[in-house]
């Protein structure tokens, strides 16, 4: 059984081979993937585009949030799909 995930979310997710969980969240822009869940993707994102943190600042990142709409509502509705979670 896959998923039935809408398509504008397929770009933050990567699914188990059985497409019946989600392996992994990954950023649209690098490689940055995750197990920490949505709210840790949508930091990584806020952090990345801020030019206030030299030290993480990414113009691409910037821009892809500056064209996208990465709320905590998309954060949420990522959240209620079934995920493989990070053991102890």
């Amino acid at each position: 059984m896959s998923l039935n995930i809408p398509e504008h979310l397929h770009r933050y997710v990567t699914l188990t081979e059985q497409e019946d969980m989600i392996n992994r969240f990954k950023c649209p822009v690098c490689s940055f993937r995750t197990r920490l869940g949505p709210g840790a993707l949508r930091m990584h994102l806020i952090l990345k585009s801020d030019p206030k943190v030299e030290t993480q600042y990414d113009p691409a990142h910037e821009a892809y949030m500056k064209t996208t709409e990465f709320s905590l509502d998309t954060v949420k509705e990522l959240a209620q799909f079934p995920r493989i979670e990070l053991k102890d």
